[in-house]
């Protein structure tokens, strides 16, 4: 499948400080979701001296935005004790060994 990675990057003062990727799968379509490209952010960091000061979020956030655009409702990732939180805050809930957001 082409164009199956959007990675999107933040930058200051000319250096990287955090990035984002969002993974489109072949997955099918199943009984509660007709479209068959699921998605998994993944590769999400941050460099430790900007964390916490939402460039991880705004770039998770504008992932979310381009996933609905082309119509993928249906989102996972996997979590570290310190990113649930942020996860959490954008609509994913836990869903068996994985997080999950889903829209409507």
């Amino acid at each position: 499948m082409r164009g199956s990675y959007i990675g999107l990057f933040a930058e200051a003062q000319c250096e990287i400080i955090a990035g984002a990727g969002l993974l489109l799968l072949e997955w099918g379509p199943t009984r509660g979701d007709s479209n068959p490209i699921r998605a998994r952010v993944v590769n999400v960091w941050t460099r430790p001296d900007w964390r916490r000061r939402g460039v991880a979020t705004d770039l998770v956030k504008r992932l979310l935005a381009r996933a609905e655009i082309i119509g993928i409702q249906a989102i996972g990732l996997d979590s570290t004790p310190m990113s649930k939180a942020l996860y959490r805050s954008l609509g994913f809930e836990q869903y068996l060994a994985e997080m999950i957001r889903r829209t409507r």
